[in-house]
C-alpha cells in the first residue's frame, strides 16, 4: 500500500494535509515553552478540531453507500457505520478531556482501518487506502501528543 502514495490525486493529498495542519499544530505546540500562557486551552483544542475530523470520516461513508448503490440491510449497515462514530463523539463532550481524546484517537483510528479495508474491497477509490493510512498516522500522533501532554499536567 506504501507503494500506492504516488496514485493519491494531488488535490486529495494537500487537501487531507492541509486539513491536519490545525490539529498537528496546535497539538504539538503544547509543550513549548513560548506558548506556555495559552497551553491550557490547546488542548479543548485539539478534542473539537479531532471531533470535526471524526464526523467529516462519516460523511466519507455515507457518500460511499450511496454511490454504490448499496440497497437494503447492506445500506443500514454503511449508513449507522457512517453515523455511530458521531454519536460515540457526542458521548465524548462528557467525559474528562483526557478520556474525550483518547476515544478520539481510537475512532480516528479504527475509521481508518475501515476505510482501508473498504478501499481494498473496492467500495472505495483505491488511492484512499494510502491517504487515509498518512493522514489516519499523522492525527493519530498528534492526539498521542497531546494526552501526553496532558498526562505532564
Amino acid at each position: 500500500m506504501i507503494g500506492q502514495f504516488h496514485h493519491i490525486p494531488r488535490s486529495a493529498l494537500i487537501l487531507g494535509v492541509l486539513g491536519l495542519c490545525p490539529l498537528s499544530r496546535v497539538a504539538f505546540l503544547c509543550p513549548l515553552p513560548q506558548v506556555q500562557n495559552i497551553a491550557p486551552t490547546i488542548p479543548p483544542l485539539v478534542f473539537f478540531y479531532a471531533a470535526l475530523i471524526v464526523s467529516f470520516l462519516g460523511g466519507v461513508r455515507w457518500g460511499a453507500a450511496m454511490q454504490n448503490r448499496a440497497m437494503g440491510a447492506v445500506l443500514a449497515r454503511e449508513l449507522c457505520a457512517s453515523v455511530v462514530p458521531t454519536l460515540i463523539t457526542l458521548a465524548c463532550y462528557i467525559l474528562s478531556l483526557p478520556a474525550a481524546i483518547a476515544m478520539l484517537l481510537v475512532l480516528i483510528i479504527s475509521q481508518g482501518l475501515v476505510d482501508i479495508l473498504a478501499a481494498r474491497q473496492n467500495k472505495l477509490v483505491g488511492w484512499y487506502a494510502p491517504l487515509r493510512l498518512l493522514l489516519s498516522g499523522a492525527a493519530g500522533a498528534a492526539l498521542v501528543s497531546t494526552l501526553a501532554y496532558l498526562a505532564t499536567q
